[in-house]
């Protein structure tokens, strides 16, 4: 596939994204869907790649403007297939003073300190125009998607504190390699492995996540919010593959 195609996809990813936080504000079944079909991966990329693993993962970035004093919604995810970070967030989600005219999202990949984190640490920033930080609004519904380099795993999205890294309620994101979790601040987040591998005999000691309405917890159905991130995925995949007839 070529370059241009390939970021014909992420294109497409993005469009995709929108809806998928639209979902976040509209939907609410109570049972998750099935997928059918097979998207085949790009191999995870490291920061800092061992042996054969693949490196140079991708770092994200999105400027929106602000229209009546708020972000319309925002949706922004690295372009691998599928993107090892994403983040949703709906209309109105930060916190923005007065006189601000845009706000950029950048998500952007460093290698892990701590044993338990698996892949890539990415540092979730969002500033106004001059460079200013700028928060989450009390009660905004942001969702983080991070993919793991191992499908096989008991692990849950975390959020790096300051001095250690604190679980959040996860779900698991539509792909087996994939978890969701919602914000409420801006920081460093990591697939972070709590338990051993379910085909271990291994007994997992899983660490307790937030509860749904505490800090850093969520209580709106993160599945749907993936639903429609597989679809977009999916979306990219033909565009990129079937989008045009020239050889690769």
């Amino acid at each position: 596939m070529t370059l241009d195609r390939r970021r014909l996809a992420a294109v497409a990813l993005v469009a995709g994204l929108g809806l998928a936080g639209l979902a976040q504000l509209t939907a609410s079944p109570s049972t998750a869907p099935l997928f059918d079909g097979v998207l085949i991966e790009d191999p995870y990329r490291f920061v800092e790649p061992q042996a054969s693993a693949a490196g140079d993962p991708l770092s994200a970035e999105q400027t929106q403007k602000v229209v009546n004093g708020a972000v319309p919604l925002l949706a922004v995810g690295t372009a691998e297939v599928p993107p090892q970070a994403q983040i949703i967030a709906q209309a109105d989600a930060f916190d923005i003073p007065a006189g601000t005219t845009s706000v950029t999202v950048t998500i952007r990949p460093s290698a892990p300190t701590d044993a338990q984190i698996l892949g890539n640490v990415y540092s979730l920033n969002v500033t106004d125009q001059a460079g200013t930080p700028l928060n989450l609004r009390p009660g905004a519904l942001v969702t983080i998607v991070l993919r793991s380099p191992d499908p096989n795993v008991v692990a849950q999205v975390a959020r790096f504190d300051g001095t250690t890294w604190v679980p959040l309620q996860t779900e698991n994101g539509g792909l087996p390699d994939m978890f969701s979790a919602n914000l409420t601040q801006i920081g460093d987040y990591a697939v972070l492995q709590t338990g051993a591998s379910p085909t271990s005999s291994a007994t997992p000691t899983p660490i307790p996540s937030a509860a749904p309405g505490t800090p850093d917890g969520g209580g709106a159905p993160n599945w749907v919010v993936i639903a429609f991130a597989v679809a977009a995925i999916g979306v990219g995949l033909a565009w990129g593959v079937l989008g045009g007839a020239e050889p690769r």
